[in-house]
């Protein structure tokens, strides 16, 4: 089974837009995947597209398709275990549409998984009369959780999203819980005797097996395919473009060296005051040494463009408390600097806001340089209403301006530099210390 977020993450999904990864599981077959976020990433089009070569089932009982009248996919699957009948429910995050891009969403509706999980229970046991019903799950295992309290008919579920390693099932409410973290690391594996008389699980054990590169052996079809697909990429892809004198790394909590590179670099293209870049849209940490093609593409694979608005001095200072709440996802930033304390009461804890090294002037006019992804959530990840500012897309692709930048420097050594405090943070680790 698979539990979503196949798309992305690589130049050749994001070249395939996608297709890649479907014929690598027509390869594997499983018996069912589920939608996760980021099979969106390419836009609805392209994925049915995609879905039509599927040759496995594909399931999502909680996505309604407004321009068919119907689910985008088949909400459930059921198979035939030698005496065992087993159904599958699919079933993907409700922050769908604060995930990705708005446009990549267009007439699809998100229903309440409550209410479609027990009607599609009480049709998987009524009509299709299954001695076992699985959840396969895009939520994340808190979730998952949640899901186990409220419907303990479900008696295993197969979950994604939030990346967690469960070297061993868990148990909510009876219900057996599996997630095998994220990026092909390893293998869930699942052993179950059912009960067909009493529709349950009488005895199961599970683990992980690390599949990285080294551990097994490729199968030789599957690895075929991978080399026949990469070629696609290598030349353009392993160009070796500039030099890093430090390691890259991701702090999707506070400031981070790579998020300060990124951002000077879409300050300086984009000639603005101020640069957001979402923590989240860094996608992998990065080694000193060369700097690939490749690099820049899987650390920025989602193909956002620059955009550019303006806010007055007012606003950004709401921004900025609304940032220091907790409440969004953290931006890294390039012509900003922001001190706040997080003990302090929600919307009084931003302590200084300097813009250009300047103290922020709440009469005057700010322009902003971020992605369309960002600019496309600014309640959520700002406190300010969508429409409150006007937007211009610049019509160019992040990791563009990103490669071309690593070309021009030649050299990198980017630091974290203070850009970002939390007072409270600073404190605690002083305390630390002594």
């Amino acid at each position: 089974m698979n539990a979503g977020d196949d798309f992305q993450g690589t130049p050749i999904s994001s070249l395939t837009k996608g297709r890649s990864q479907i014929e690598l599981m027509n390869l594997i077959n499983p018996d069912a995947m589920t939608l996760g976020n980021h099979e969106f990433d390419y836009g609805r089009d392209a994925l049915e597209e995609n879905l039509k070569l599927a040759k496995f089932k594909v399931i999502c009982a909680n996505l309604w398709d407004k321009r068919k009248g119907n689910l985008f996919t088949k909400p459930y699957t059921v198979k035939n275990l030698g005496k065992a009948k087993v159904g599958v429910i699919g079933l993907t995050t409700p922050e769908l549409f604060k995930l990705s891009l708005r446009e990549n969403l267009k007439d699809l509706e998100l229903l309440d998984i409550e209410k479609v999980t027990r009607q599609y229970i009480n049709e998987l046991k009524t009509k299709e009369k299954v001695d076992l019903i699985i959840a396969l799950t895009h939520l994340g295992v808190q979730a998952d959780s949640l899901l186990a309290v409220k419907f303990p008919e479900i008696k295993i579920i197969i979950g994604g999203h939030s990346h967690t390693v469960l070297k061993e099932p868990k148990i909510v409410n009876g219900v057996i819980i599996c997630q095998a973290g994220s990026r092909g690391e390893y293998l869930g594996y699942l052993e179950a005797m059912i009960d067909v008389d009493g529709d349950s699980v009488y005895s199961y054990k599970g683990k992980l097996i690390r599949v990285v590169e080294g551990t097994v052996k490729p199968d030789e079809v599957a690895l075929k395919k991978v080399e026949e697909l990469e070629k696609m990429v290598d030349k353009e892809f392993g160009q070796v473009i500039g030099k890093l004198e430090v390691d890259w790394k991701r702090n999707f909590y506070g400031e981070s060296n790579l998020g300060n590179w990124e951002a000077d670099v879409m300050r300086e293209f984009a000639k603005t005051d101020i640069a957001f870049q979402n923590s989240g849209g860094l996608r992998k940490d990065l080694p000193k040494g060369d700097i690939k093609v490749r690099d820049i593409w899987e650390i920025n694979p989602f193909g956002n463009t620059f955009v550019v608005f303006e806010v007055d001095g007012k606003t950004l200072r709401k921004m900025m408390e609304w940032q220091a709440s907790g409440k969004a996802e953290l931006m890294q930033v390039s012509g900003i600097k922001v001190v706040f304390d997080s003990r302090k009461k929600i919307g009084e804890r931003i302590i200084s806001i300097e813009v250009g090294g300047k103290p922020l002037d709440e009469n005057r006019i700010y322009s902003i340089v971020t992605n369309n992804w960002v600019a496309d959530h600014l309640y959520d990840l700002f406190g300010i209403p969508q429409n409150s500012v006007k937007i211009k897309n610049l019509g160019v692709v992040d990791r563009d301006i990103f490669i071309e930048a690593v070309k021009k420097q030649k050299v990198i050594k980017s630091e974290v530099e203070g850009r970002i405090i939390d007072l409270a943070k600073q404190k605690e680790e002083i305390k630390n210390e002594y």
